[in-house]
């Protein structure tokens, strides 16, 4: 054990005379007391100033001295845990123990915890490191604050002399930690080791050795890996690394200009260490495997056996996730498996993708000589979908397929997108028939988990153009609803302004900043002819009505909002004011909604029912004739329609607005009315008021997309309210 010279002016001799000892408190809930006695036991009844009242367990650490006299002859450490009130000092302890109590008057002042260890490992002698392990092991495994892993830090540092410097560090992707630099007494192969990282952190350094000329006979170069199983390391953060030498405990200390290499560079740097390094067998085949992971290279299209990949899309969904979207060819069943790594993150893909029909990747590859004749004529379900649930992923981090073939694993690199629009996501699942169980398990595996992380921003007004409007004094503000259709937001502002009720009223019209240079000049041309107040606001990340309304939520001023779908028509005079008296009966706090028609006078939408048989949400009467429900009385349902409704602007914000992990409006209205349900602001149905709407919205070649949308959202919204549906009576 070496110590500086000013160590040793600072050492103190352990008291002699067994009625003395030295006292280091560490934070206020421990003690170190150092002394001599004639006998000791690993465990001890230690009474704090001698009053029984506060009698604590310690474990203690004792050695035998050498040539010492009986009375002296044991040397010890008491860990002793303490709790005494602010302002009581401890003066002395009795410790009982096998045979006769001894008391102790703790020597003032306390001696700093270094001094202390210092002492303790000159007196012990070749029994210090041992001495050492037991205190550092009673620091760490009692109650964890930082007082005591910086204590811990302190006792090794102060026991431990400095063997060499790491000059080198990184980490790689399996999460160990490389480190390259000089020791003296370092062992090569594997060492147990104690990192100083934010605290103490147990792992295992597997090094081999490497000739160095610039150290002469004072050390030798080593490269390896730091392994702290499941904790993980920052490599920049790594201070000192700890292990046992011949004689004593030693430290690495990190050189203050040491090199940090990105986890891409270390593989490289890993190989040419290995050029001249010496180590048994299986330390250097760890090494190499270490050599032979990720470096930002795709190593798959190098390959000598018929195995090939390729992306279509990879995204990172905003929330959490990653979605991966392309095709894999193995005819001849060469890799066991694939997984998706993500920094810390991974996780195998390959049980529990989805596969996907991709023809043209067979007809691209059938003349291939890797491939002729290898491929099956009848299959070409070599695409796959998959999304990994995750945290975000920081800018720098890579992201890769990691491909096993038996003992060999090859990397294809992969470049996500950040963020994905609606257009994108149709494209993906367009391959998916929605009648098929293949369709259900995607959206159960990979589409539905992915829409539920998916955290899309939400709508932002980036342009208004206000014609004569003014919604200060009114109070309430009809707001419609607009896509990209501008003839259909003329059509629908032009019978409004043929109603003298709404005529009057302020006017906000809602649409994608996309369709806002179109619908606005139309809006101008209509407030002129027909002397209406209009507001056309454009906003970005708007894909659906109900983005449009939650948009115009941001725009106005009134308290009470009309909302009502372009396209969605008043069949009567009037209905505005039916609308609101039943509003008003409820105090304003509901949300009202008409009967919605198709255009033959078959119910399209007649309120949000619970089936009490089935315990589910049904929209009742759709299709039957409009005579149905005449002379019913207006009645609280479980959901109205968003298409056309009144509710007060405050319900809307509260509830938190509409939720963004939906893709058709139908059941986002619904989730939203549960929410403001959930608030104190019930769905009511008003059978008197009646609207009409188009037959359909969906052509015909985009019904499946539509039927497939629907099942997405059926499967996240049952997700999110089957049970508070299950308990509705």
């Amino acid at each position: 054990m070496q110590f500086n010279s000013q160590a040793l002016q600072e050492l103190r001799d352990l008291p002699l005379d067994g009625e003395s000892a030295l006292v280091t408190p560490i934070g206020d809930d421990l003690a170190l007391i150092a002394g001599v006695a004639d006998a000791m036991t690993d465990n001890v009844e230690a009474l704090l100033n001698g009053d029984p009242s506060m009698s604590m367990k310690a474990d203690t650490v004792y050695w035998v001295r050498k040539d010492a006299p009986a009375e002296a002859a044991i040397g010890f450490v008491a860990i002793v845990p303490i709790r005494l009130a602010s302002k009581v000092r401890l003066r002395s302890v009795v410790m009982r123990r096998t045979g006769q109590p001894i008391r102790y008057t703790l020597i003032r002042p306390a001696v700093p915890l270094p001094i202390l260890i210092q002492s303790i490992s000159v007196d012990a002698g070749d029994r210090s490191a041992y001495i050492v392990d037991r205190i550092v092991h009673a620091l760490i495994s009692g109650k964890a604050n930082q007082k005591r892993l910086d204590a811990a830090l302190s006792v090794l540092a102060s026991a431990g002399s400095n063997d060499g410097w790491i000059e080198v560090i990184g980490s790689i992707d399996t999460g160990q930690i490389f480190l390259q630099g000089w020791a003296s007494d370092l062992p090569c192969d594997t060492v147990p080791v104690l990192a100083a990282h934010e605290g103490l952190l147990a792992g295992e350094f597997k090094s081999a050795s490497v000739p160095r000329s610039d150290l002469g006979k004072h050390g030798k170069g080593f490269v390896g890996l730091l392994d702290t199983r499941k904790s993980a390391v920052d490599p920049g953060k790594l201070k000192k690394l700890f292990f046992r030498g011949r004689d004593s405990w030693r430290t690495l200390d990190v050189y203050d200009r040491r090199v940090v290499l990105s986890s891409t560079d270390v593989p490289a740097h890993i190989r040419d260490g290995l050029t001249h390094a010496s180590a048994n067998a299986d330390t250097m085949l760890t090494l190499r495997r270490a050599g032979e992971r990720f470096d930002g290279r795709d190593t798959v299209s190098d390959l000598k056996v018929p195995v090939r990949i390729g992306m279509d899309m990879v995204v990172e969904v905003p929330g959490g996730g990653i979605l991966v979207a392309g095709w894999m060819l193995d005819p001849e069943g060469h890799v066991d498996s694939l997984t998706l790594r993500a920094g810390a993150n991974n996780q195998r893909i390959d049980h529990t993708w989805t596969r996907l029909p991709r023809a043209d990747v067979s007809m691209a590859f059938q003349h291939n000589s890797l491939f002729a004749g290898r491929l099956d004529p009848a299959r070409n379900d070599y695409g796959f979908l998959a999304f990994v649930p995750g945290p975000p992923s920081l800018a720098e981090t890579s992201v890769y397929f990691e491909m096993a073939i038996g003992e060999t694993f090859s990397f294809y690199p992969l470049t996500p997108l950040r963020g994905m629009s609606r257009r994108s996501l149709e494209r993906l699942i367009s391959p998916l028939d929605p009648r098929t169980a293949a369709a259900g398990a995607a959206i159960e595996r990979h589409i539905g988990p992915m829409m539920q992380a998916m955290a899309s921003p939400a709508p932002s007004v980036a342009e208004i153009r206000d014609f004569d409007f003014d919604d200060t004094e009114s109070g309430k503000a009809l707001v419609i609803g607009a896509t990209m259709d501008a003839e259909e937001v003329s059509v629908t502002l032009s019978l409004l302004a043929l109603d003298a009720e709404t005529r009057e009223m302020p006017i906000i019209v809602s649409a994608p900043v996309e369709a806002f240079d179109n619908i606005a000049p139309e809006a101008e041309r209509l407030s002129r002819f027909y002397g209406i107040r209009i507001r056309v606001i454009g906003a970005t990340g708007v894909q659906d009505t109900c983005d449009a309304f939650e948009a115009a939520v941001q725009a106005t001023k009134a308290e009470t909002l009309i909302l009502l779908a372009a396209g969605v028509l008043p069949r009567q005079a009037g209905w505005i004011s039916l609308l609101e008296r039943a509003y008003r009966n409820r105090s304003g706090r509901a949300l009202v909604s008409p009967t919605i028609l198709y255009e033959d006078n078959s119910i399209r939408f007649a309120g949000t029912w619970l089936d009490n048989g089935a315990q589910k949400l049904v929209d009742r009467y759709i299709g039957y004739p409009r005579d149905v429900v005449q002379g019913s009385q207006p009645t609280e349902v479980i959901a109205g329609s968003l298409a056309c409704c009144i509710v007060s602007r405050e319900s809307i914000e509260s509830a938190g607005g509409f939720t963004r992990s939906y893709l058709n409006v139908s059941e986002k209205g619904r989730d939203l009315c549960l929410k403001m349900r959930l608030g104190g602001t019930p769905a009511v149905w008003l059978p008197d008021v009646e609207m009409i709407s188009a037959d359909s919205d969906v052509s015909t070649s985009a019904l499946p997309m539509h039927r497939l949308a629907q099942k997405i959202d059926r499967w996240s919204f049952d997700r999110k309210w089957s049970l508070l549906i299950n308990n509705m009576r």
